[in-house]
């Protein structure tokens, strides 16, 4: 059974990962995918308080981030046996 457009539409609607966030998303590693001087000439074409905007909310997203990284991090670790003391003492010697 076929959906029609507008009963996809609304399922699109309900999913958590909209086309326009799936397409951004998309957009943003295309641009990081390009070299530095493509980059810059592309922000140059941007207001500064964009910029500046822009900057901001994606030092937000890399704070968030790091909690993922570090909760995953700390999974695989307990996963190999690895317990917080044996890496604090890991660290330590470093």
């Amino acid at each position: 059974m076929s959906m029609s457009i507008i009963e996809m539409a609304r399922v699109l609607e309900q999913m958590e990962e909209s086309p326009e966030k799936l397409m951004f998303g998309r957009l943003l590693s295309e641009l990081g995918n390009q070299s530095q001087e493509r980059v810059r000439s592309a922000a140059r074409q941007v207001s500064v308080p964009t910029l500046r905007d822009l900057i901001y909310q994606f030092q937000v997203v890399i704070e968030e981030r790091k909690g993922e990284t570090t909760k995953k991090l700390a999974e695989e670790m307990a996963k190999e046996g690895v317990s917080l003391e044996d890496f604090q003492a890991y660290l330590a010697s470093k």
